[in-house]
């Protein structure tokens, strides 16, 4: 956000979160063009005896940070659940998956919150998937691209190259599946193909949009996270002020994004 906001780049790969917090704290000119992955691609993992949402009531979970999306998962969860996160449950940052994972090995942690492949590996383990939060239809925009409008005004056409090469990007993900575990096994140090399998599952064909529109509501997740916890300003302000979606509307609406699919 800082080489954003200097104009050392122009354009950033971001947690949605970040983007917003800045504009929030006075960098106004901030502005999401694209969000990938516009729910929480989380699972909570807990031990085998927890079937019910009563079921974690006086349990201790993990989380990697306070204030992290893992965080952010599991207290939507407990709420739709009519759960109070700071009641109910004991909430504990461990710093890392490995972390949440060994601390429920030794029974310290009922449970924890963790992304794919790592819920795989709590599940060869004998922990069970409670929920797999992205089925609940939660939106929340976690992985984005934003820059700035200064920018957009003053290289549109840049901006809109980018997001042409990023529905491509995206295109070949999804239908390069050879290609795609390649790189995903270099990237993540991995040669397991269930490992594999599923993480390309989850990221390229489950979760990952073909027309990378940032919505308000994905924002809105946001804004309320932040009026609960570290920014009570959020509360209340319009999400629109943080997206322009015109770019991937303009991909959809002329035909680009259906004709890479042909």
């Amino acid at each position: 956000m800082a080489a954003l906001l200097s104009g050392q780049l122009q354009v950033i790969g971001t947690g949605g979160n970040a983007l917003v917090a800045a504009n929030l704290r006075g960098a106004k000119d901030a502005v999401l063009i694209a969000t990938t992955y516009n729910t929480l691609v989380f699972s909570l993992m807990t031990r085998a005896d927890l079937k019910d949402p009563k079921d974690l009531k006086g349990k201790s979970f993990g989380v990697t940070t306070l204030g992290s999306l893992s965080d952010f998962t599991l207290r939507t969860l407990l709420r739709r659940w009519g759960l109070d996160p700071t009641r109910d449950v004991v909430v504990r940052p461990m710093g890392g998956y490995p972390e949440i994972l060994a601390s429920m090995q030794s029974g310290m942690l009922d449970g924890g919150v963790f992304s794919p492949p790592s819920n795989l590996t709590a599940q060869t383990l004998g922990f069970r998937e409670f929920i797999d939060a992205g089925s609940t239809g939660i939106e929340f925009a976690s992985t984005c691209y934003g820059t700035t409008r200064r920018f957009i005004r003053d290289q549109r056409e840049t901006v809109a190259q980018f997001m042409r090469s990023l529905t491509e990007a995206i295109h070949r993900f999804k239908t390069d599946k050879a290609v795609s575990l390649k790189i995903m096994g270099q990237y993540t140090k991995t040669r397991d193909p269930t490992v594999l399998e599923e993480t390309y599952r989850v990221y390229a064909l489950r979760y990952l949009p073909r027309a990378p529109y940032p919505t308000q509501n994905g924002v809105k997740a946001i804004l309320e996270s932040f009026a609960d916890t570290i920014l009570p300003e959020a509360r209340g302000v319009d999400p629109e002020t943080f997206v322009d979606a015109s770019f991937v509307q303009e991909l959809e609406t002329s035909g680009w994004i259906a004709r890479l699919y042909q």
